[in-house]
């Protein structure tokens, strides 16, 4: 299955964003590689909007190698000229390879100590001769450092992993006592794997979902009834939802879906 994510909120046909699923041996690891191009004329620039799933992201770029830690609020970024990216999305269970504290590491970037990754990845993203292979190459060669550096996770990295696919894939848990109920587990329990795999609590890893959601749904619907969304999203009302959504992304609902 394509890999999909609800992230970006500004999608631009020219930065186009390819997704990779990682091989089965690395899915205990990685959710997706992730890899954006783009070459704009001279005085063009792009700005970038991304509400990021609560993870880590390791990030290839030219000139630099890091991971960033969960963010908190969107974030941007401007692109001009030509450059790529190359981001491997991990899973909980492999927070711990760069951190035991992600609640304090959100919001931050460090730099990743890996020439010999740097270069492999340059070298498949730069080389014209590798352009019909060039994602593959890279891809591979992040999954592949990841993995000799996490062959397999433990039993609780295992359930932090379910806790976030749980919460990302099924649209009935709206709330974390439905999580909660759906891993057979106590919301005490998915606080302290939240704690240890996630950084924010899992009130707000739900609510960003919700307002990832919403964004996705008023992208493909801008006239979308705010009330019924609302309903399905599992707000008391209308207003509930448009204060949760400027809160988050700093415009209301109707705001966004006019851009």
């Amino acid at each position: 299955m394509k890999p999909t994510s609800r992230g970006e909120l500004t999608p631009d046909p020219r930065s186009p964003i390819t997704r990779i699923a990682p091989p089965d041996w690395a899915d205990h690891a990685v959710q997706h590689i992730w890899i954006v191009e783009w070459d704009l004329p001279r005085g063009v620039a792009l700005r970038q909007t991304a509400l990021s799933y609560p993870a880590l992201n390791m990030v290839a770029q030219p000139g630099r190698l890091a991971v960033y830690g969960p963010t908190t609020a969107v974030s941007f970024r401007t692109l001009e000229g030509r450059g790529w990216g190359v981001g491997a999305l991990l899973r909980p269970a492999a927070t711990p390879l760069f951190t035991d504290r992600p609640a304090e590491f959100a919001n931050s970037e460090r730099e990743i100590d890996a020439p010999a990754l740097h270069a492999a990845v340059t070298r498949s993203m730069d080389s014209p001769e590798r352009a019909a292979t060039r994602h593959a190459e890279a891809s591979d060669a992040v999954v592949r450092w990841i993995v000799e550096r996490m062959p397999a996770a433990d039993p609780r990295g295992l359930e932090a992993n379910r806790m976030a696919e749980l919460a990302d894939s099924e649209p009935g848990l709206l709330r974390v006592p439905d999580l909660a109920a759906a891993m057979g587990a106590s919301v005490r329990t998915l606080e302290r794997l939240a704690a240890d795999y996630f950084g924010p609590t899992p009130a707000a890893i739900m609510r960003r979902r919700r307002i990832q959601m919403a964004a996705e749904r008023l992208r493909a619907e801008p006239q979308a009834p705010l009330a019924d969304l609302a309903m399905e999203l599992g707000y008391a009302d209308q207003p509930h939802l448009t204060r949760d959504f400027r809160a988050v992304l700093g415009m209301t609902p109707r705001e966004y879906a006019g851009r």
